[in-house]
């Protein structure tokens, strides 16, 4: 998965304010399961882009949350500007910029791609913020990021690939919770009829005779239509069907850490038919294998052990402080008690 360093390497930095003057950004990053989290400090105004990606199994999906001061983005031919408290969607299967004032400071979350795909339809419709975004969601959701940042940019988090599930599961409800509003009267229906077909394949994942024919007959439209719908995303039916089986299965496996059902009884209970095919595409697909998903993290803290403080682990409170902008000062207690 790419990193910030080949995002906006030393090279590519450019000056905004007319000195000309060139440097890397400061930043902190920490690895969380599956994600990329990154707190960027440019300390003057910079200009970064992203070239694209071939295959969509090494890219990510990045969400940049500016922290202070804005960030100008521009990607597909749309342009726009995302302050304090706000976000915008970025692909790496597509070229982009992003441009800073001096003032800036930003959060940047990179999503594996094939995550956010098996959760949202059409997630391409949603980059550079095509739709407006829904003003509640979006402020829980920078909420979330900032304390997640605030509590392990420098310490291991408990569990982290149970916390990055979570984190992608809200970020594609936050995401699919935007006002499509302006879209026009034709992407609106592929859009509604895609939803449908997502909500009944949800409903009946545990079915393991859902077929592609199934689905198709349960919304009265052809197999090639359906299929058509599917390409939208760069994905088929099947592997659509199969990459959702796969997160519920390691839904319940991470709530479930004491064992109560077996790997089989969660392969069967999501749809799969064969439990070595089950673990070899979770073993594919998570880079863990099904059994692993449910011990302790080796950098989880030891029970009965003290947590750590601001006076006894100066780190941390280096961390905290840095997320003092005056946003988070208004907002953050606010966040964290409705969070």
């Amino acid at each position: 998965m790419a990193s910030l360093t080949s995002l906006a390497s030393r090279e590519e930095y450019t000056g905004l304010d007319g000195d000309g003057d060139k440097g890397p950004a400061l930043h902190q990053r920490t690895r969380i399961g599956r994600l990329d989290l990154e707190l960027v400090e440019p300390h003057r105004a910079f200009t970064c882009s992203w070239k694209r990606t071939s295959s969509i199994h090494d890219a990510s999906y990045a969400l940049v949350f500016p922290l202070t001061g804005c960030v100008a983005f521009s990607q597909d031919g749309r342009v726009g500007i995302a302050m304090a408290g706000e976000y915008v969607l970025l692909s790496e299967l597509a070229f982009y910029e992003l441009s800073t004032d001096k003032a800036a400071r930003f959060l940047m979350l990179r999503i594996p791609a094939a995550e956010l795909r098996g959760r949202l339809v059409s997630i391409e419709d949603h980059i550079s913020r095509r739709f407006k975004p829904n003003e509640q969601m979006t402020r829980l959701l920078a909420g979330m990021i900032g304390n997640v940042a605030e509590l392990f940019i420098e310490l291991p988090a408990p569990n982290p690939q149970a916390l990055a599930t979570e984190v992608i599961s809200f970020v594609a409800l936050t995401i699919g919770s935007e006002d499509r509003g302006a879209a026009t009267d034709v992407r609106n229906a592929r859009y509604h009829l895609r939803r449908r077909i997502v909500d009944f394949i949800e409903i009946h994942l545990g079915d393991q005779s859902l077929s592609p024919k199934k689905i198709a007959a349960s919304s009265r439209i052809s197999l090639s239509y359906l299929y058509s719908l599917f390409t939208d995303n760069e994905t088929t039916v099947s592997q659509f069907v199969q990459t959702k089986r796969l997160q519920r299965a390691y839904e319940i496996l991470v709530a479930d850490p004491k064992g109560h059902r077996t790997v089989s009884e969660v392969a069967y209970e999501v749809g799969f038919k064969n439990v070595s095919h089950f673990s070899r595409c979770f073993s594919r697909h998570f880079k863990v294998a099904p059994r692993d998903v449910r011990q302790a993290p080796e950098a989880a803290p030891r029970p009965g052990a003290a947590e750590p403080n601001e006076s006894s682990s100066p780190r941390l409170a280096s961390s905290r402080r840095a997320f003092g902008s005056p946003y988070w000062d208004v907002h953050k207690q606010e966040l964290r008690e409705t969070v």
